[in-house]
């Protein structure tokens, strides 16, 4: 082997060996964001309907705060046949999903109140679509009271692509720790 092609070896080992270890003491300000994106690219392309109620981990539908935790449940019937990706009959029943709905149509909402003492508190629930200034309009609610069965329901016709926002509001409402926002992506 001649010396010249032995520098560029060398060279060429440095040179990695500093970009791993550069990347490897780097890690906490790239790596968080970078498995975030690839966990939520997944998810989105991997959408499928559960069969039952207990295909996903309950971590998949959670919604927390300091506070309170809530199970998400989201019942979706497309509108068309293009929003459903195939055919629809009169036969065809609510899919199951947690925050990503595959396309328009309507939506039901079913929240469980996971903490038992949240059950005699007024809990209020709406649903908003946002808008690409990150505004957000009011597409259906429900007004603040005790749901002591400890499950809360709100349907809503989803007309566009796009993000939504279901949101929880325990008690009055005065903290952020009396608040869970749920964003919903709807053909995403």
């Amino acid at each position: 082997m001649s010396p010249r092609r032995l520098n560029i070896l060398v060279f060429a080992g440095i040179v990695l060996l500093i970009g791993v270890n550069g990347a490897a003491f780097s890690y906490r300000l790239w790596g968080p964001a970078l498995n975030q994106y690839v966990d939520e690219f997944w998810k989105a392309h991997t959408l499928r309907p559960a069969v039952k109620a207990g295909d996903r981990t309950i971590s998949e539908c959670l919604g927390v705060s300091d506070f309170y935790s809530v199970h998400l449940t989201t019942y979706y019937l497309p509108d068309s046949e293009e929003s459903a990706g195939g055919p629809t009959d009169d036969l065809s029943k609510y899919a199951e999903y947690c925050d990503r709905v595959p396309g328009t149509g309507k939506v039901i909402f079913s929240v469980t109140l996971m903490e038992k003492d949240a059950r005699n508190e007024s809990v209020a629930l709406s649903f908003y679509q946002v808008d690409t200034d990150g505004g957000l309009k009011q597409i259906n609610a429900l007004p603040s009271r005790p749901r002591s069965s400890g499950f809360v329901t709100l349907d809503a016709n989803v007309a566009h692509k796009g993000k939504y926002l279901l949101k929880l509001a325990f008690g009055e409402a005065k903290n952020a720790e009396d608040i869970i926002e749920m964003p919903i992506f709807v053909g995403q």
